[in-house]
């Protein structure tokens, strides 16, 4: 395991509630799902404050691929966070879909405001589309948004620094992330009836294009026995045990 060329995505890291259920078994399902289906692009609510001291305004739904550049270390001393299972990318590989770290900032900071002045004139602008039926006014509006949405995207108040976030935008403009995706159909049951809907998945060929996969000792037999592709997969396996050990 090269901590310098590689970056994690832990499969259960946002199931880290204290109260859930089966999360090893969560974990474990998504690891298979990722290696089968490819990385899913889940849809992050956030809110930023539409003025500097502002409440909670515009809310952003952005799509992105979450990986952290965590070493052994701070994989160890924060195992509870992260959860037991991982799947391992060259960092070039994320490179390639122009996967970036995470701008780290904090209350009152300089990329805190940029967000906050974007945002307040997406309101204002907007507002005077509404005013005044100037289409150019809304063009604008909505371009602003864009470079607000992309900018909260790679942005992230501190909370936790240890996790040296990286992040994969959905971007409608990056052709390479694009040509890439595959769509794979959900469906959903709503008032009764079933409604069909796409989501988009970042393949990595059935594990081939992964370094290694971290999981227990205990889930490595279920592991090979139910993995696409085992012949080639199983010699992927890194224990977490042997991470935690050295």
């Amino acid at each position: 395991m090269n901590d310098a060329s590689h970056l994690i995505h832990f499969t259960s890291f946002s199931t880290a509630d204290k109260n859930f259920q089966n999360r090893d078994a969560t974990g474990f399902d998504n690891l298979l799902g990722i290696i089968e289906k490819g990385f899913k692009f889940n849809k992050r609510g956030t809110f930023t404050p539409v003025e500097p001291d502002g409440e909670l305004g515009i809310r952003l739904n952005i799509g992105m691929v979450c990986l952290t550049e965590v070493n052994r270390k701070e994989i160890s001393e924060n195992i509870n966070k992260f959860g037991k299972f991982g799947i391992c990318m060259k960092r070039k590989w994320v490179k390639k879909y122009s996967g970036q770290p995470v701008l780290y900032s904090f209350k009152g900071s300089i990329n805190n405001k940029l967000l906050n002045n974007l945002n307040s004139l997406i309101s204002t602008t907007y507002n005077l589309f509404l005013e005044t039926s100037d289409s150019r006014l809304n063009q604008i509006s909505l371009s602003i948004a864009d470079i607000s949405n992309h900018f909260q995207a790679i942005t992230e108040i501190i909370k936790h620094k240890y996790e040296n976030e990286w992040r994969i935008i959905d971007d409608p403009q990056n052709e390479v992330l694009q040509k890439s995706l595959v769509q794979w159909q959900k469906i959903e049951q709503v008032n009764n009836c079933e409604v069909y809907s796409s989501v988009s998945f970042l393949p990595i060929s059935n594990g081939d294009d992964a370094d290694f996969f971290i999981l227990p000792k205990d889930y490595q037999e279920l592991f090979c026995s139910r993995v696409v592709n085992p012949s080639s997969n199983k010699y992927k396996i890194v224990l977490l045990e042997d991470i935690l050990n050295k």
